[in-house]
């Protein structure tokens, strides 16, 4: 079992979420070159199964071999030979025709020259050994008291509660400084401001501590006014209608 103990402190504060809401040249900088990358890795092509990636099925984008048949030794361009030179270049002169429009990474098998667009080619699949790596560096899912609440407010401009592991204390490990809208989709959405706000759950056993207070004369409770009656009433209804929209 995981004890966590926590300091709101030490997380990152970013932005004043009682200041107006304003976005400013580096926000907007910040959310297009987040466009920019979400959509260099975007590919609406289902990838292969792996059983049909192992039995040769080409890439279901542009119909070329991941694997080519005659293999090929990745090293640097100084080291080649004039035969590789010619056949690197030629594949150059093929991506570049083909997909130099797309704007997006490239990636290929090892092995392999032929190069794949990011945009149009899906990657090749995991293998069962690779998943079940993943699956063993995750670990198991975490659990409610090993999760941070945020508050985050976002480039369209919603203030939205996200979750990350506690371990996380700055918004870029956190969320890579972007995430998604629940409210309106806008995916991504770059953080303006943000803030930890508390775990999901306490800590299984872990009671919460009260500072203790030095000794004092009993003083007559003070009866409170009119005035803060009516604002604690107000408090109270904001509290039941976020929790009704929650």
């Amino acid at each position: 079992m995981v004890e966590v103990m926590v300091d709101l402190t030490e997380y990152e504060r970013r932005g004043d979420f009682d200041a107006p809401f304003e976005l400013t040249r580096k926000h907007e900088r910040v959310q297009k070159e987040s466009e920019r990358i979400r959509e260099a890795v975007r590919c609406d092509v289902g990838p292969l199964t792996w059983e049909a990636y192992i039995a040769g099925e080409p890439c279901p984008g542009c119909g070329l071999p991941y694997r080519d048949e005659k293999p090929w030794e990745f090293k640097g361009t100084m080291y080649f030979t004039e035969e590789e030179r010619i056949r690197y270049d030629a594949e150059e002169v093929r991506f570049r025709k083909v997909h130099g429009d797309c704007h997006a990474m490239r990636h290929s098998v090892s092995g392999s020259l032929t190069m794949h667009c990011g945009k149009c080619c899906p990657s090749p699949p995991l293998s069962p050994r690779q998943i079940e790596n993943l699956g063993r560096i995750l670990g198991a899912p975490k659990q409610p008291h090993e999760l941070m609440r945020w508050r985050l407010r976002l480039y369209c401009g919603h203030v939205v509660e996200k979750q990350s592991h506690y371990t996380h204390k700055t918004l870029h490990s956190a969320f890579t400084g972007s995430t998604s809208c629940p409210e309106c989709g806008l995916d991504p959405a770059t953080i303006v401001d943000g803030e930890a706000i508390g775990l999901v759950e306490e800590p299984p056993g872990v009671a919460k501590r009260v500072p203790a207070k030095s000794p004092r004369r009993p003083t007559a409770a003070r009866k409170p006014t009119r005035a803060e009656l009516e604002a604690k009433v107000r408090e109270l209804e904001a509290e039941i209608e976020r929790l009704r929209g929650s």
